[in-house]
């Protein structure tokens, strides 16, 4: 069996994450250094890049997409590089240029970029870079479609992982249609409310991915990630056949939360959508109901635009075997030990400062926060999914 091949059972086949470390890619767009690579974009860019700023003093609530702000100064990559590669006392802000697609970097930023050497061939230009400085960061969340293949380029990224049953406080404010978040603030606990997290130290896995790493995420895996130093990496979400089903289920929560932004003001919708979600607001019900029609055939007949992967198709066993056959450094995490995880929550503790970032100002009541985050529980989805098709069912039959 080809090393590929081997690699893409590990991968959809795996229930904890992976490291392969220092994993042998080829991809011509990062021979050189992060210097290069900036200022090949600044040769080739059509237009400067939008870096979003975060304070750091922010800490009252994780650091949500909804409270960042564009640079007023706009920056090229090179000046991003100088300004924002070791952040010093004199810095007030972390940077990011994150989740751009493919077709938003300069071809030769992307050149030789494929995932075929994890016997992946079809996926085109389906991937995203991320870029920021020392202590960038996604707050705690989990995405609901596909596996997670994470490339590390350049500098180092800290990653703090929990299984899919760990009992992390789920919500749907912000709202992302591919990300369910949690209110964890893994960035600044709380040190009064510090006691709250060390009980998930017994669900907690981590790395610090170097470069040239790769990790794999396996699918609805909790996940905060830190950038360690100014970092540079890429991911590809392998879709899979039980993302069709899951579809379903973000229709409804999608139908849910624009129903309570539908005719609010722009700072409501500010509060309860991700950015990246302002301008999908459906501008009927009538639109999302068709949608969800044409995702429940589909279903049915098992059409699909895209190669969609099985999971679980080997045993435990098999696996194992397969990990031990394999010609490669491939590492599955544990779970960390529990006085390292406590470090970590005491050493990022230290960041919170509530004098200094009062509570976010909210436009909704937090009744109606709660209201959102209940009726959109995965819980609560599934059995309205399920009376859905048991209807279904019943009135084809008629």
């Amino acid at each position: 069996m080809e090393v590929n091949s081997k690699l893409r059972d590990l991968i959809l086949n795996t229930h904890v994450p992976l490291v392969l470390d220092q994993f042998p890619l080829k991809w011509a767009c990062f021979d050189g250094s992060l210097h290069d690579w900036c200022k090949r974009f600044d040769q080739e860019a059509t237009c400067l890049p939008a870096f979003e700023l975060m304070a750091l003093a922010d800490s009252s609530t994780p650091q949500w997409e909804r409270k960042r702000t564009k640079s007023c100064q706009q920056l090229n990559m090179e000046q991003f590089l100088r300004k924002y590669d070791v952040l010093k006392e004199e810095h007030t802000h972390w940077a990011a240029y994150q989740y751009k697609k493919a077709d938003e970097v300069p071809l030769s930023c992307r050149s030789g970029i494929d995932f075929s050497s994890f016997g992946f061939l079809d996926n085109g230009n389906d991937y995203r870079f991320w870029l920021g400085s020392e202590q960038a960061n996604t707050p705690c969340h989990y995405d609901t479609f596909g596996v997670n293949i994470v490339v590390q380029v350049h500098g180092c990224k800290s990653w703090l992982l929990f299984p899919p049953e760990t009992p992390l406080q789920s919500t749907r404010i912000p709202y992302e249609e591919t990300s369910v978040y949690c209110l964890e603030n893994f960035y600044a606990p709380d040190p009064a409310k510090i006691q709250s997290y060390e009980h998930l130290g017994r669900q907690a896995y981590h790395c610090n991915l170097q470069p040239g790493d790769v990790l794999i995420v396996p699918r609805n895996w909790w996940h905060y990630v830190e950038a360690k130093s100014t970092s540079l990496s890429v991911n590809y979400w392998v879709p899979l056949k039980v993302d069709t089903d899951l579809m379903l289920d973000e229709f409804l929560v999608m139908h849910i939360v624009e129903s309570f932004v539908r005719g609010e003001s722009n700072q409501v919708k500010q509060y309860l959508l991700n950015p990246n979600q302002l301008d999908n607001v459906s501008t009927k019900p009538s639109d999302l109901f068709a949608q969800f029609e044409q995702a429940v055939q589909n279903l049915e007949s098992g059409q699909s635009s895209r190669h969609l992967y099985d999971t679980d198709y080997i045993s435990q066993a098999d696996w194992k075997t397969l990990l031990n056959s394999i010609n490669l450094s491939v590492r599955p995490l544990e779970v960390m030990p529990h006085e390292e995880y406590k470090m970590l929550l005491n050493a990022n503790s230290k960041r919170f400062r509530a004098a200094a970032n009062p509570p976010e100002t909210t436009p909704i009541s937090s009744t109606c926060e709660l209201l959102v985050s209940s009726m959109c529980d995965p819980r609560v989805i599934a059995e309205m999914k399920r009376e859905f098709f048991r209807r279904l069912g019943k009135s084809n039959s008629l």
